[in-house]
């Protein structure tokens, strides 16, 4: 097998017997990356530099420390570092679509009048004021209904 990099085989070559696509293959390389950069601090130990060149130091006479921009995730498992991260995990993910069959279900369970106001004020985005002129329902009583209704759902979804 030959391949530019150790760490990177080429996957074309090291499974000659099956179809792998264009986009799996780069998405494979893409993993090889990242995985790489994960495992290695890329800029470390980065310096202040004055204009001239020189380092700068602080008033004991150290260099000045410039923060790392890119950190690898050893180093953020060992420093037990707290992060957020912008997207929901896989988990997350699989969790809210079951909540969201699990709602649908409950909604199912209404009458047709208890489901066709959640639809105009949660899905729809009309206000009471709104659904109320629409409907020809008093405000107040549309308020009530509404009230009502997420009371029984709150139980529907408890069960």
């Amino acid at each position: 097998m030959s391949h530019k990099n150790k760490r990177r085989p080429d996957y074309a070559e090291k499974y000659p017997d099956t179809n792998i696509s264009d986009e799996v293959l780069q998405y494979l390389k893409k993993a090889d990356r990242k995985m790489e950069y994960l495992e290695h601090d890329i800029k470390r130990d980065r310096y202040a530099r004055g204009k001239d060149g020189k380092l700068i130091r602080d008033e004991n006479g150290r260099p000045v420390k410039l923060p790392e921009r890119e950190i690898s995730l050893d180093k953020l498992i060992s420093e037990d570092w707290e992060f957020s991260s912008g997207q929901p995990s896989p988990e997350d993910e699989v969790i809210a679509g079951l909540e969201i069959a699990k709602l649908y279900h409950c909604l199912d369970l209404l009458s047709e009048n208890e489901r066709a106001l959640i639809q105009a004020l949660f899905f729809d985005d009309l206000k009471e004021r709104e659904y109320s002129l629409e409907s020809g329902i008093a405000q107040k009583t549309i308020n009530d209904r509404k009230h009502r209704i997420l009371g029984k759902l709150k139980k529907f979804l408890q069960k």
